[in-house]
């Protein structure tokens, strides 16, 4: 774990958009939970979930020109979450260290968290999970590396050298106001090549065996725009996974930029490189809003992050 803590502070991995609580489990998915709970309970009409995932550039990244401190960046954060009220949120970029976690809690009332935390050492939140305790319940959780071997806590391998260790986190998670259990994760794709093309296939098998009874919501930097191999491989079935994730941006009615600029910038959709994703056999999804927030904050007008969070309101069923 020195090592890697050496890692984040000399390679912190941080890459630009172009454009405490729980800790997660190891393990390889299982799907032998399954949806049947809900549906005994009865399962409800769509019920509106609101989504967002959101890169915020570790605490200690960042050129100061640019951007203001973490505290201040805290502040800006948290302004972000009370704007969208989210349920369900994917981070990534948390770190190691400064208590990241519990501090990003502290401006998210009513959430709480799963992230890797292993029982000895330091955590490793890189990719972390928020949910929304009134609406969920965490039914089963953990993660996986995205390496050649996925199994080994803190393994990189895809980039010689350059990589950070990559993970993805995933829960099972009891939805109470729809009565069914859903499968939420969030990940954080390296910026080295090869890593991202490399990485997809992971996701997309390890995530294939609860596409058949689960809704599928995934959420992450994937250091990917929708030209790039990964994107193909997430959003196709060239590996016969059987499935294929789709944009909740492709289906939403409709898309905007929030932002306090004016007037408002102009947004490449296509260079983007997060994304909500998701999947799921027989489960039809309706996107009725998807957001890029694009807001400036303090004296500077800086923004919070070298990413743009974004939003999406669904619904299931």
């Amino acid at each position: 774990m020195r090592l890697v803590l050496g890692a984040f502070l000399v390679l912190a991995g941080c890459s630009s958009d172009p454009a405490v609580g729980e800790p997660a489990d190891s393990g390889i998915p299982t799907a032998e939970a399954g949806p049947e709970a809900g549906a005994e309970a009865g399962v409800a009409g769509p019920t509106p979930l609101t989504v967002m995932t959101f890169n915020v550039l570790c605490s200690f990244c960042g050129d100061p020109a640019e951007y203001d401190t973490w505290d201040e960046r805290l502040v800006y954060f948290e302004d972000l979450f009370s704007r969208y009220d989210a349920d369900l949120i994917g981070l990534q970029e948390l770190t190691p260290i400064g208590d990241d976690v519990p501090r990003i809690l502290e401006r998210a009332p009513g959430m709480a968290a799963v992230f890797y935390a292993p029982d000895t050492g330091l955590p490793y939140p890189d990719s972390t999970i928020l949910y929304r305790e009134s609406r969920f319940e965490v039914v089963e959780r953990g993660e996986y590396w995205l390496s050649p071997t996925p199994e080994e806590p803190l393994s990189t391998g895809f980039a010689a050298g350059t990589q950070l260790p990559r993970l993805l986190v995933w829960t099972v998670l009891e939805d109470r106001m729809a009565g069914r259990e859903i499968f939420f994760a969030t990940t954080h794709f390296d910026n080295n090549t090869p890593s991202q093309p490399m990485s997809a296939p992971i996701v997309m098998e390890r995530t294939a065996p609860f596409v058949a009874t689960h809704p599928i919501i995934l959420t992450g930097d994937f250091n990917s725009d929708l030209a790039d191999d990964a994107y193909s491989t997430l959003t196709g079935d060239m590996g016969g996974w059987g499935y294929g994730f789709v944009n909740t941006q492709a289906l939403a009615a409709e898309w905007r930029v929030e932002t306090d600029e004016s007037p408002v910038p102009s947004y490449d959709l296509d260079r983007r490189i997060d994304h909500i994703f998701v999947a799921g056999d027989g489960v039809a999804f309706d996107v009725s809003e998807w957001i890029v927030d694009l807001t400036r904050y303090g004296p500077r007008l800086t923004y919070p992050s070298d990413h743009f969070a974004m939003v999406a309101t669904l619904q299931y069923e």
